[in-house]
């Protein structure tokens, strides 16, 4: 309920701009209040900044790798490195025999094959089908399938057409093996069998009982005159002599997967990818020291204190060019020596030269493939990584596969039930697997894992943000510690509902302190007033 004040009638005052002089020095302390909670928001927001280029490096270095694939529904789903398919090239010198990539299990080396027949499947062609008017489709049945030792599959069309009867059909394919088409101007059904090689025979049979008559009547106008049923036959190459079958054009031989194409001789050569990974670790060095540029920027970038968040009404005094340019001052340093931050670099670089422990491969340590850290430089926190490319080029002739053990093996868990059933049990379970993954994990392994914890500070610290989806796509439990011991409020949040608090009671004081000055102000005016009045009537009294 607003308050109508009439000031100022008695001793000509602005009683109303006394009172906003007055207010202004008692909302100081609001204003204060207000600067701390913009200065928290600013934070929070670097440290959602912050959490957001952790795990894009994480994402977009793995994926890089083909460690990380996302699904058509947006799901990261993380693989190991031994399942890369780009280490090994593979070559086929007649593309049109027989093409060829290499998986993880490929040994380079060059070898001959002959395709001798190609993989086919079953398939029959229906007799002319002009006169199906003794036929009652709609509610026909009879059972096929499409492999010989498949099971049969019942069909019952429901409608009185050709295409009704092949949707139904159709709509049973992952159960029988078999498709179907009908040609209206050959009045003729086609089925296929959808697998291939010598079990691939497409079989019809009639239902039993009378719900199998009409159906027994349409397959024997199916195998009327004109019907041609083929069988499938395997896929036969030929190497050093001996003839390999398979059901399908698509094998695997030799740690190579091959497609089959044509009948005909081919040479299949496979070799190290030596280019394709040098490029692929040099971007990841690359996006690694851009990560560190950023991060040591942030910590590094200088505190200016004497800007502070404008108000409303200071933001309106000033041209917008100049309100830009001091918020940039005002929000600088956000981050300077964060020690959240800090702690994870010196956890990265600390373990950067750690050796790897438990590696079948060649290498154990950074140095021995050629990667070193860069001499330090003044101004920033130094672990930028640098690359000798003949050292690194020979170590990937040399291992492929130990190269990329050394920077991303995932070592074995340890085993749970060795440690106690209890809460204590569960942290020393905890605290043993970290100190395994720190040991035994491959570089850029424990460059991810110390990213995460540092990621799990911070969003303690600030929450996460916009962007948990994305955080969860690093690691799915991450936010889980947040929410069930934090109660998803976190250290900022908490400032910042304080502050707001404080700020709603301060505001309450200044409605009080304003009531009072207007009180006594027209109180004043009262007075005055009576005075007057007084006066007045003294001065009518000596008049008389």
């Amino acid at each position: 309920m607003s308050t109508l004040r009439i000031s100022g009638l008695a001793s000509g005052m602005d009683t109303d701009l006394m009172v906003e002089s007055l207010m202004k020095v008692e909302r100081l302390k609001v204003d204060r209040f207000e600067q701390n909670k913009q200065i928290a928001l600013w934070r929070q927001e670097a440290y959602n900044n912050m959490n957001k280029l952790f795990a894009n490096f994480i994402l977009n270095t793995r994926k890089n790798f083909g460690l990380t694939k996302t699904t058509s529904t947006g799901i990261a789903l993380n693989y190991s490195y031994t399942s890369v398919d780009y280490l090994r090239k593979a070559v086929s010198s007649k593309e049109d025999v027989a093409s060829v990539t290499s998986t993880s299990k490929a040994l380079n080396g060059t070898f001959n094959i002959e395709v001798k027949q190609l993989a086919t499947s079953g398939s029959i062609t229906s007799a002319e089908l002009d006169n199906l008017d003794d036929i009652q489709l709609d509610g026909m049945k009879f059972r096929i399938k499409g492999t010989e030792d498949g099971q049969f599959v019942t069909i019952t069309v429901k409608g009185s057409t050709m295409n009704d009867l092949v949707k139904a059909i159709n709509e049973k394919k992952d159960e029988t093996k078999v498709m179907a088409f009908y040609d209206s101007e050959n009045k003729r059904l086609f089925l296929q069998s959808t697998v291939t090689g010598e079990n691939s025979k497409i079989q019809l049979s009639r239902v039993s009982g009378e719900d199998g008559d009409e159906g027994y009547k349409f397959l024997e106008k199916v195998r009327g005159e004109g019907f041609k049923k083929i069988n499938g036959q395997d896929a036969i190459i030929q190497y050093n002599g001996v003839d390999l079958k398979y059901s399908s054009n698509n094998i695997n031989f030799n740690g190579l997967n091959i497609v089959l194409k044509a009948e005909g001789k081919t040479t299949i050569s496979v070799s190290t990818n030596v280019d394709g990974i040098m490029e692929k670790i040099e971007q990841l060095i690359n996006d690694y020291n851009e990560l560190i540029d950023k991060v040591s920027q942030a910590i590094n970038e200088k505190r200016y204190s004497q800007y502070y968040p404008l108000s409303q009404d200071e933001k309106k005094a000033m041209h917008e060019d100049d309100v830009k340019l001091w918020e940039e001052k005002a929000k600088s340093g956000m981050l300077s020596r964060d020690e959240l931050i800090t702690r994870t670099l010196q956890a990265i670089r600390t373990d950067l030269y750690r050796n790897v422990g438990g590696v079948s491969g060649s290498f154990k340590n950074l140095i021995e493939i050629g990667i070193t850290t860069e001499s330090y430089t003044r101004g920033t926190t130094g672990g930028k990584l640098q690359i000798d490319k003949e050292k690194l080029r020979a170590a990937i002739e040399k291992d492929p596969e130990g190269v990329m053990e050394l920077l991303f093996k995932e070592p074995e868990k340890l085993d749970r039930a060795d440690f106690p059933d209890t809460d204590e049990g569960k942290r020393q379970y905890e605290a043993a697997e970290r100190a395994n993954r720190r040991d035994n994990g491959g570089i850029f392994t424990r460059v991810y894992d110390n990213l995460i914890d540092g990621m799990k500070a911070i969003i303690d610290r600030a929450g996460p943000g916009q962007d948990a989806d994305l955080l969860r796509s690093i690691k799915s439990n991450i936010l889980i510690d947040f929410v069930t011991s934090k109660s998803s409020i976190s250290d900022l949040d908490r400032e910042v509902l304080n502050i707001n608090r404080r700020i709603d009671d301060l505001n309450a004081q200044l409605i009080r302190k304003e009531n009072a000055y207007y009180a006594k102000f027209a109180n004043m005016e009262k007075m005055l007033q009576q005075m007057y009045s007084q006066s007045n009537w003294l001065a009518q009294q000596f008049m008389r």
